[in-house]
């Protein structure tokens, strides 16, 4: 028999249309519901899945492998007829509703399982394998341990196959090593060896295995055999174990230390012996969870240092541990401590009581030297010492530089020794590496590192940049809090007697100075130094580059900061909008106020004709227009409208309210208590009007900019339908309006 599609789909949505309740459109969906059942359907009007389940925010990798959330992109996990699946916050599907269920695993992946198979996906839903599996374990994000008919193997990502084949009880590995493994454990007959992604044997079948002392490189340590520990040698294929050696750990790049005859030897990666089993203890001399290529050796109460090579760097002579930073040694001398380099050499001239290392890869390596409470610092690349002085040593901000300190006072040293600030302060904030800023009792200052001396003394409330000039300082006195500039020579470019600086333009600063109870104002050129004084009683910066709004007489206009005038000050009010328009105000003879628009050339694109909207500044900023309003002739109530940014009316001024959707999707528009629906070019959608227009219903009524989605659901009477953006609609009616979510007092749950 052929099937008639159309039949078919008629037949769905008549089913759809015994809707009683329907809510608003929100991620591409909308809620319905009939005889005590509810469903979603999507922009078309077909049913896309009964519940939503959840929500998670997508990842991804970033070049320096950490992971990004996504915070404004938000996945919903659905269900369908008892199968799960994930759509996008555009409406879209991400996973079809296929899944017996879906879970988000490590807030990375995406876990599926359907008909007792399993696969994993990213959070963008894009399959990682196929679903052909029993089971699927993550390796690393190129291997997954996979199971099938009861075995294991290895699927690879980029052979897009198994690697290693299904044959075997179990897999391991070492998933949370420094480098990745190339290997994995395998079982087979209930005994574990190894196996490379080749599935070739590096060790044969012959062990028990815990997972635990978990590695990658050449040793296995979790091996055991007979119930005894073993260490495996991948290259040499020799096996470690007691009775002949014990107490086996892995140290340094690899070397396997062991025991054997009561005494320690190192064993190399490729099985050689490094250092021959006649030592009362190895350790690796570096702070915790560092390493290196160097290996302090004990013997007879007697430390040394070898390399990774088996070379000796220290001979067995120093009392105590010895701590290696990088290619530098500390050693025990006398119940002190001195530093040697690689060769031996002692680079000290005396002993310290302790002796650190700063620990900040960000630059060259120094040294903190402690003589009883007192510390100084050596740089052993250049073999510069400066000798304990100080209570403490800190990084400054500034990349090579100390911040030092004695009896509450601080000044600051190059990594090279150099005093780059005298201990004369009590605070200190890097402005560039040139400049910083000095603290005393007497005030705030500028010293300046190049110069060795305090280019502006140390007297005022503060000192800064000038900001979009960076070669100029700003300096505030104290008590009176007036405002003056110093140039880089330390000379004084503004007196100290501006009440303000002010970014007005490129290089152009507004100066506002009071004098006999009376400000006045100045625009100065910080390139030319020129300044050009203005014959107006108030000047104010805009968020306008260059333009300044001006009174003079309690009227206002427009002005370039180089001095041009925009507008006349003719105007009521002038005030700035984000879209770099002005809105204009005046005051008639009825003392009625009036606004218009000009923009920032000072081309009045709307005269002040409009009635001024005594609710407060009626503007739609970051839109393409711009409102205008009147008060009705029959009721005087407030009426709307839009205009363009070239003064054209776009909407004339009747309506009662008028709601701008802040993605640029339309408009609201309402007159008479009837709404119409406007597109994003303020067309009608539909010459229809209606009674209601649904919206989230957390919009306070007073709102001028909502949120809204197509298809709209609009109420005529006691009857709601849903508008589509081209003026038809889904053929579905509802008799009331019910929340998106089906619990909104707990809204949708995270992952």
């Amino acid at each position: 028999m052929k099937i008639n599609k159309w039949l078919i789909s008629c037949l769905l949505l008549t089913s759809q249309a015994m809707a009683q309740q329907a809510s608003i459109f929100q991620y591409g969906f909308a809620r319905v519901a009939d005889n005590n059942k509810t469903w979603y359907i999507d922009r078309k009007g077909a049913k896309a899945f009964d519940e939503i389940i959840g929500y998670w925010h997508p990842v991804s990798v970033t070049a320096e492998g950490n992971l990004q959330v996504d915070e404004k992109e938000q996945m919903l996990l659905v269900r369908q007829n008892g199968k799960t699946g994930a759509v996008t916050n555009e409406g879209e599907w991400l996973l079809p509703p296929v899944y017996d269920t879906i879970s988000l695993e490590w807030k990375v992946y995406l876990s599926l399982y359907k008909d007792g198979k399993m696969t994993y996906a990213d959070t963008h839903g894009k399959l990682l394998l196929p679903m052909v599996f029993d089971s699927v374990g993550i390796l690393d994000v190129l291997h997954f341990d996979v199971k099938e008919k009861g075995k294991w193997g290895v699927y690879g990502v980029a052979e897009k196959q198994l690697v290693i084949p299904a044959v075997y009880d179990a897999i391991d590995y070492c998933g949370g090593c420094g480098s990745k493994s190339d290997y994995v454990f395998a079982e087979k007959n209930g005994k574990w060896g190894v196996l490379n992604l080749k599935n070739e044997i590096l060790a044969p079948f012959e062990y028990e295995h815990n997972h635990y002392m978990m590695r990658s490189d050449n040793w296995v340590l979790c091996f055991k055999k007979n119930r005894q520990e073993v260490a495996l040698n991948l290259d040499n294929k020799k096996e470690y174990a007691a009775p002949e050696y014990t107490q086996m750990d892995v140290i340094g790049n690899g070397l396997l230390k062991a025991e054997k005859n009561g005494h320690y030897g190192l064993i190399g990666p490729k099985g050689d012996v490094v250092a021959d089993f006649n030592y009362d203890d190895i350790a690796s001399p570096y702070p915790e969870w560092t390493n290196g290529p160097y290996i302090r050796l004990t013997k007879n109460k007697k430390s040394g240092i070898i390399g990774e090579n088996g070379q000796v760097v220290l001979p067995l002579i120093y009392d105590g541990d010895i701590i290696c930073y990088g290619n530098y040694f500390v050693v025990p001398v006398n119940g002190n401590y001195n530093l040697l380099d690689t060769t031996g050499k002692k680079l000290l001239a005396v002993n310290y009581n302790e002796i650190t290392d700063f620990e900040n890869p960000s630059r060259e390596q120094l040294f903190k030297l402690k003589q009883k409470a007192i510390y100084g610092f050596y740089n052993p690349s250049l073999r510069k010492l400066v000798p304990p002085a100080f209570f403490e040593i800190d990084d400054a901000p500034w990349q090579g530089c100390l911040t030092v300190s004695y009896q509450e006072k601080k000044g600051v040293y190059s990594a090279d020794g150099r005093m780059l600030i005298p201990m004369a302060y009590k605070s200190l904030n890097a402005l560039t590496s040139r400049w910083w800023t000095v603290e005393k009792a007497t005030g705030v200052g500028i010293w300046d590192v190049k110069q060795q001396r305090e280019l502006i003394p140390a007297t005022f409330y503060n000192v800064d940049l000038l900001p979009g000039d960076s070669t100029l300082l700003l300096a505030t006195k104290r008590d009176v809090y007036v405002k003056g500039l110093y140039n880089g020579k330390g000379q004084l470019v503004l007196p100290l007697r501006y009440s303000g600086i002010m970014e007005a333009g490129n290089n152009l600063y507004l100066l506002a100075s009071d004098a006999n109870n009376k400000r006045s104002y100045t625009i100065f050129n910080s390139r030319t130094l020129q300044q050009t004084p203005l014959a107006y009683d108030d000047v104010m910066v805009t968020g306008q580059q260059d333009i300044l709004i001006v009174t003079k007489g309690n009227k206002k206009g427009l002005m370039h900061a180089t001095g041009q005038v925009i507008l006349p000050p003719t105007y009521e009010d002038i005030i700035y909008l984000k879209n770099k328009v002005f809105n204009l105000q005046t005051v008639g003879e009825d003392q009625t106020v009036a606004f218009g628009y000009a923009d920032s050339t000072g081309k009045v694109i709307v005269p002040p004709v409009y009635a001024y909207y005594g609710g407060g500044y009626p503007g739609v900023e970051d839109s393409l227009y711009l409102p205008i309003t009147q008060r009705g002739k029959e009721d005087g109530q407030m009426k709307f409208g839009l205009v363009d940014f070239q003064g054209t009316v776009v909407l004339p001024v009747i309506y009662d309210r008028i709601l701008r959707e802040e993605n640029g999707r339309g408009f609201l528009v309402e007159v008479n208590h009837q709404f119409t629906v406007l597109n994003a070019h303020a067309q009608p959608v539909t010459t229809q009007t209606f009674d209601d227009v649904m919206i989230d219903p957390t919009t306070p009524y007073t709102a001028t900019v909502i949120s809204y989605e197509s298809p709209l659901l609009c109420r005529k009477g006691d009857t709601y339908r849903y508008l589509l953006a081209d003026g038809t609609f889904l053929p579905l009616t509802a008799k009331e309006v019910i929340p998106f979510e089906a619990d909104p007092a707990y809204g949708i749950p995270a992952l």
